[in-house]
Order: structure tokens, then sequence, then C-alpha cells
């Protein structure tokens, strides 16, 4: 790598790590459509096979959308996001507390694709949304499991430089919203360019799993 290289990875990491410390999101990097990668398109349709018909969509982090075209028909959706890209959608910054109250029975599946990575306390948001919906449907690179601090510092450094503040394990999620009340109901993955991407739908307990559309 070389030096600028080296120096500019340097100042993502530390930028990332100060929004984690003062739990600020990143309102610069959104606000600029070039942040969206096009093979995000391919995780949202995958999203959207995962999605019964006749759902009521919630979808956080929704950036351009993409979600919204690969759902049936019957499904109702509402985009919420950071920063408004002027039109209809709920602006909610998810790092700033207290969470706003939604209303009750109005939806039925919350997504977070690419979303939780950036979250500096992804456990209290999961907590929060899984009280207004009966399913909730996530993608998240999950950190392996280190054998030692070192290595947990270590991963979360090279996450940082990624612009992610948080570095879970599959297990250290799925029992975050297992203490939520929900059950790991189906597990995929979505094979990116630079790797693969667990997708995971979560059912509340006292509900019938989702399954996917037909």
């Amino acid at each position: 790598m070389i030096p600028s290289t080296r120096f500019h990875r340097f100042v993502r990491t530390a930028a990332t790590l100060r929004r984690k410390l003062l739990r600020k999101a990143d309102h610069t990097r959104w606000t600029d459509a070039k942040s969206f990668c096009p093979e995000w398109s391919e995780r949202a349709k995958i999203i959207a096979g995962l999605i019964p018909k006749g759902s009521r969509v919630i979808e956080f982090g929704a950036g351009m959308r993409q979600l919204q075209s690969y759902l049936d028909p019957s499904c109702t959706y509402i985009a919420s996001d950071l920063i408004s890209r002027g039109q209809d959608e709920l602006i909610v910054d998810l790092e700033k507390r207290p969470l706003p109250e939604l209303p009750d029975d109005k939806f039925d599946v919350a997504v977070f694709a690419g979303v939780l990575e950036y979250l500096s306390d992804a456990p209290s948001v999961l907590s929060w949304i899984c009280q207004y919906v009966t399913a909730c449907i996530f993608s998240y690179e999950c950190t392996p499991r280190a054998s030692h601090i070192y290595g947990r510092l270590k991963q979360t450094w090279n996450r940082a430089a990624l612009g992610w503040v948080n570095a879970y394990t599959e297990d250290e999620l799925k029992s975050i919203v297992t203490r939520a009340g929900f059950f790991c109901a189906t597990q995929t993955v979505w094979n990116a360019q630079e790797g693969s991407e667990p997708i995971f739908v979560f059912q509340r307990v006292s509900s019938c799993p989702a399954t996917p559309k037909k």
C-alpha cells in the first residue's frame, strides 16, 4: 500500500471511530448518491423474495429505494432514511436518542439492508424496531470469532476503515435479536463481488415464520 493510500485509510478509520464515540451518523457519505453501489440491487432483489405477499414493509436506510421495485405489488412500502431525497419518506436518524415512536399495527416487516454495520448501538435499534413488526430482515457482514483481544481490536480497526462502527459475530448478532423475542426463521447469502454477506429473516416467536413469496 502506497503511503498516501495508507494515510487516507487512516483518516477514514479515525473519522469512523470518532463517529462511533460521538454516536454521529455519516451524513456526508449518504448525501452523495455515488456512495450507493449498483450491485446492491441484487441484494434488494433477494430480500424482496423473502417478503410474503401482502406485507406492510418499512425499509431503513432505503437509499435509492431499490427494494420497492422488487416487492410484490400486493405489498405496501414505506421508505425511511437518514437523508431526505425529495420523496415521501420517513426521516429517521438511527443514531439519535430517543428513537421515535412508530404507528402501532402499521408494519409487518422491517428491512435493514447493509445498515446495521453503521450503527454504534445496533442492539438498541433492533430491540426498538422489534416492538413494531412481526418480522425483521437484515443483511450484515459478520466478523469472525477472535481468539484474543488483539484479534478483536484488529477486526474493529479494519472494519472502521470501511466506515463500519461495530463488529459482531454471527452468534452475537443472533443473540441480540433473540433477546428481543424473535427467532431466526431463514438465512441465506448474497454473493457480492467483494465477498459473501448473510441475509437473516427473524420472526417474532408468537407468530408463524415468514415464507418466500411464490
